[in-house]
């Protein structure tokens, strides 16, 4: 192939690409019509312009489609007309540039932090998080449970030294709103089918959230204190049980007696969870 003849293979492709990506029917813009006409060859029952329509009509039903199963909260919350709104605007400004459609919402929270002009705005931007925190989630490596027989043999001290390890498939979150009863609810709401009852926007209701998949592959959200949090925070960034815990503790002076009381308690619970899949000992 020469390569005049390469270039204009690729003029076509991305003419074809611009052509996918606008969000009306293409037969309403006569020069895009004449343009298909010298392009495209038609046939006897559509016209150049038709065969290209069905193309950019099934580029946005299943990239939509597609967003609307990843993000159920959000569209929950938006309504039909801000959602498409917000969809095209979205898919207007990322052209999907992955080959799976499990990437198409990454950059959908960034870009719903940014509209600021949306209803909720803050409710929204929380959900948007979430739920693609979920999408990660449910992809996350799998790993084993912790041994507690291996456990039971680690040298005294190597818990309070050493590197507790937390479940890939474990995230934090921080919300300004309670969105993951939303999002249960929301769902509960759409499964009911159009005769249930609307579910009211929640109050602005601060809480931090740890996300996880459990055994099942079903993924779960459990509100945890602000001493908790930090201290599941500095062990998922590798600081060793004891240097944790201090830092817990100076995010959140005020419940220092109640992180000193229960810490035993939650990592027997974290365990049982699932969130703890292993502790190292710390290098020599």
């Amino acid at each position: 192939m020469t390569r005049d003849a390469v270039s204009r293979l690729v003029e076509l492709q991305q003419w074809v690409v611009e052509s996918l990506r606008h969000n009306r029917g293409l037969d309403r813009d006569p020069e895009r019509v004449a343009q298909a006409k010298d392009r495209l060859t038609g046939n006897d029952r559509l016209r150049p312009i038709d065969q290209l329509e069905i193309y950019r009509e099934q580029f946005w039903l299943r990239h939509t489609a597609s967003l609307v199963e990843d993000f159920p909260g959000l569209g929950g919350i938006l309504g039909q007309a801000h959602w498409e709104k917000l969809v095209e605007g979205y898919l207007g400004a990322h052209c999907p540039n992955s080959w799976t459609l499990r990437d198409l919402g990454r950059r959908l929270p960034a870009y719903v932090k940014n509209r600021t002009e949306l209803p909720d705005h803050a409710l929204c931007s929380d959900m948007a998080r979430l739920e693609w925190q979920f999408i990660e989630l449910f992809d996350a490596a799998d790993c084993p449970p912790l041994d507690l027989t291996r456990l039971a043999e680690l040298p005294p001290g190597t818990l309070e030294t050493g590197q507790v390890i937390l479940n890939p498939a474990l995230a934090l979150i921080e919300v300004e709103y309670p969105v993951a009863e939303l999002r249960r609810e929301l769902l509960a709401r759409r499964a009911a089918g159009p005769s249930a009852v609307d579910v009211p926007i929640p109050e602005r209701k601060p809480e931090q959230l740890v996300l996880y998949r459990a055994k099942d592959r079903r993924l779960y959200h459990h509100p945890v204190g602000p001493e908790a949090f930090a201290l599941l925070d500095a062990l998922r960034r590798g600081s060793p049980l004891v240097a944790a815990c201090e830092h817990a503790i100076e995010v959140a002076p005020e419940h220092a007696e109640r992180l000193q009381r229960n810490v035993g308690a939650w990592f027997q619970d974290w365990a049982k969870r699932g969130w703890i899949v292993d502790v190292r000992p710390a290098p020599r």
